[in-house]
């Protein structure tokens, strides 16, 4: 009977013990948070080949291709993605981006499009509220053979998480 009265005192106490604690709670809510898309990503004329392979485009908006790719110099853009972020000094925003997207042809097919790496890298810290910053985002297009991916425009959508902390 004499160690149930010394557990619940000892409960009594630690009860007690959280109810007089006081911490403070601090929290700031971030003002406004913006996000523009200022270009879309391009991967420009090429050929497949006999067996297909990827078009790269970086973060930094170089091209490069593996496989039986053949990229094709047509006055075609290619491009990286552009985005623009507004924030207040001192946010911290990572980047988060879905699963490959599927993309249909003007004439039929389908190609698979990866989202590539970020510029900066994700997470980076909004230095400046006054001026925006720009978020570059490569990717990689992948092809099959020209059985599989006829020629004309593929076209698709991507989705990017921009998340501050």
């Amino acid at each position: 009977m004499r160690s149930k009265a010394i557990e619940v005192k000892a409960l009594l106490i630690l009860l007690l013990l959280f109810i007089l604690i006081d911490l403070p709670v601090k929290a700031q809510l971030l003002p406004g948070i913006s996000f523009n898309t200022i270009q879309n990503i391009e991967f420009g004329a090429f050929s497949q080949g006999s067996n297909g392979g990827t078009i790269i485009i970086s973060a930094n908006g170089s091209r490069s291709v593996t496989g039986t790719v053949i990229p094709l110099n047509l006055g075609v853009p290619f491009h990286q993605a552009i985005f623009e972020v507004r924030a207040p000094a001192g946010t911290i925003i990572s980047i988060l981006h879905g699963p490959d997207v599927v993309l249909s042809g003007s004439n039929g097919g389908t190609a698979t499009l990866r989202i590539g790496n970020t510029q900066p890298v994700s997470p980076f810290i909004i230095t400046q509220s006054s001026t925006p910053m720009q978020v570059n985002i490569g990717g990689t297009l992948i092809v099959n053979n020209p059985l599989l991916n006829t020629g004309g425009n593929y076209n698709g959508t991507f989705n990017i998480i921009f998340m501050n902390q």
